[in-house]
């Protein structure tokens, strides 16, 4: 099995021109992710991409995923989040978690 041609197409357009070391330290784990994060998830609903990005956000937020949200921000903005919008998400979490999980972020 490879990284699928939909994977490697989605994975550039959520991070142009980053190319993952686990390419080379884990190919086998990279393989599996990818084809199942970027295309069997994101071929497999009906949300459109921005909704999906702010819906991975508002999850990185409530799991405390500090460094994947960190990391998963900037993709967001190439499919059409805008800043408003992911600092909204951020103060809409302080009435679910409160401001001591939420300042973080």
């Amino acid at each position: 099995m490879a990284i699928t041609d939909n994977a490697k197409s989605y994975h550039e357009k959520m991070f142009p021109g980053y190319v993952s070391d686990f390419l080379i330290t884990d190919p086998e784990f990279i393989e599996r992710f990818d084809n199942f994060a970027f295309d069997e998830v994101v071929n497999n609903d009906d949300l459109d991409d921005k909704t999906r990005f702010m819906a991975i956000l508002a999850t990185l937020i409530g799991c405390q995923g500090i460094d994947e949200f960190r990391a998963i921000l900037p993709a967001a903005f190439n499919f059409g989040v805008t800043y408003v919008e992911a600092k909204e998400i951020v103060y809409q979490a302080v009435a679910y978690l409160g401001i001591g999980r939420i300042f973080p972020f």
